[in-house]
C-alpha cells in the first residue's frame, strides 16, 4: 500500500466516523422530537376531552337556567295575579270606605 492510498483510507475512515457520529446525534434528536410530538398529541387529546366536558357543562347550565327562568316567570305571574286580586280587594274596600264616609257626611 502506498502512503497516498493509506492517507486517503484514513481520511475516509475519519469522515465515516464523523458521519456515524452525526447520524447518531440526528437519531437522538428525532427520537426526542417524536416523544415531544407524542406529548403534544396527548395534550391535544386532553384538551379536546376538556373542551367536550366544558361544552356539556355549559349545556347543563343553560338547561338549568332555562328551567329556573320558567320557574321564576311562573312565580312572577302568580305574584302579579295575587297583587291584582289584592289591589281589586283594596279598591273595593276604599270604595266602601269612601261610600261610608260620604253617607256619614250626609
Amino acid at each position: 500500500m502506498s502512503p497516498i492510498t493509506l492517507a486517503i483510507e484514513i481520511v475516509l475512515a475519519v469522515m465515516l466516523a464523523a458521519c456515524l457520529f452525526f447520524f447518531w446525534r440526528l437519531d437522538q434528536k428525532l427520537q426526542a422530537l417524536r416523544s415531544g410530538q407524542d406529548g403534544a398529541l396527548r395534550a391535544a387529546a386532553e384538551l379536546a376531552q376538556a373542551t367536550a366536558q366544558a361544552e356539556a357543562a355549559v349545556r347543563a347550565m343553560r338547561s338549568t337556567a332555562q328551567d329556573a327562568g320558567r320557574d321564576l316567570q311562573a312565580r312572577i305571574n302568580d305574584a302579579r295575579a295575587t297583587a291584582d286580586r289584592l289591589g281589586l280587594g283594596a279598591g273595593r274596600m276604599r270604595s266602601s270606605a269612601d261610600a261610608g264616609a260620604v253617607r256619614g257626611r250626609m
